[in-house]
C-alpha cells in the first residue's frame, strides 16, 4: 500500500472492490478501446463472480488508486506454466482522464512491480502498449522496460488497426530484451512473444492478459 502527500492511496484490490473495479474497467474499455484487447462485449469482467475470484487469487494482483473514489487500476499476473513461472505480465492499466499527468499511472505500475518482486523466482515482467497509447509506452520506458518487438496490426476496430510494442523488464537490472530473444519466434518478419501475444488475450487464466 502506498500513499502520497496529496492523498493518493494505492492499494491491492480485494473481492469487496469488485463493483468499483467493474465500473471503472467498463469506462476504460469505452473511453480507450485501443488500450485493451478486450471489448465491452467480450470482457471477462462482466461477471462479478469472475472478478471476485480473480481479485482473491494469490498469483496475481490488481491494484487501485483512490482519491475520492477509484481513479486508476492495473493488474499483474504470474504465468502458470512451469517453464514460464519466472515471468509476470502487467495488464489493464487505466487512469481516469481527469486524474492523468499527476503520477497516478506511475504509482500503480510501481506497486505492480513491487508485487512481482515479492514472488519467489520471478525475474522478468512483460507488458504491451499500442501505438495509440504513447503515454503508456513512455511510462513503461521510464521505469526501465525495453521494447523487444513490435506486433503489426495487433488490434483492429472497424477499419482502424494498431500495432503493439512488447516490452520487458529484468528485475535484476539486466536486459529484458536480451533475456527474452532466445525464446522468441519470428513470423512474417516480426518478433512475436510466444503465448502472450496470442493465447493470453482471450482469458485471464491468472497470467495477465485476460483483462487486457
Amino acid at each position: 500500500m502506498a500513499a502520497d502527500p496529496e492523498g493518493l492511496l494505492v492499494r491491492r484490490l480485494g473481492s469487496d472492490d469488485a463493483m468499483a473495479f467493474m465500473a471503472l474497467r467498463r469506462a476504460a474499455l469505452l473511453e480507450a478501446p485501443f488500450a485493451f484487447a478486450s471489448s465491452p462485449e467480450d470482457d471477462v469482467t462482466r461477471s462479478r463472480e469472475f472478478v471476485q475470484e480473480a481479485l482473491a487469487a494469490s498469483d496475481q494482483a490488481t491494484f487501485g488508486a483512490f482519491a475520492e473514489g477509484l481513479i486508476g487500476i492495473v493488474g499483474i499476473g504470474r504465468q502458470r506454466h512451469l517453464k514460464a513461472a519466472h515471468k509476470c505480465e502487467i495488464w489493464g492499466l487505466y487512469v481516469k482522464p481527469g486524474a492523468r499527468s499527476g503520477g497516478v499511472g506511475r504509482a500503480l505500475v510501481l506497486e505492480a512491480l513491487a508485487f512481482a518482486r515479492s514472488l519467489a523466482g520471478v525475474t522478468h515482467v512483460y507488458v504491451g502498449a499500442t501505438e495509440r497509447a504513447p503515454q503508456a509506452t513512455s511510462l513503461y520506458q521510464s521505469v526501465g522496460f525495453i521494447t523487444w518487438g513490435v506486433e503489426p496490426a495487433a488490434l483492429r476496430l472497424g477499419e482502424v488497426v494498431a500495432s503493439e510494442s512488447h516490452m520487458a523488464l529484468a528485475l535484476d537490472g539486466g536486459s529484458g530484451q536480451q533475456a527474452h530473444r532466445p525464446n522468441a519466434s519470428r513470423r512474417c518478419g516480426c518478433v512475436l512473444q510466444p503465448q502472450l501475444a496470442q493465447v493470453m488475450r482471450g482469458a485471464l487464466a491468472g497470467v495477465g492478459r485476460g483483462m487486457q
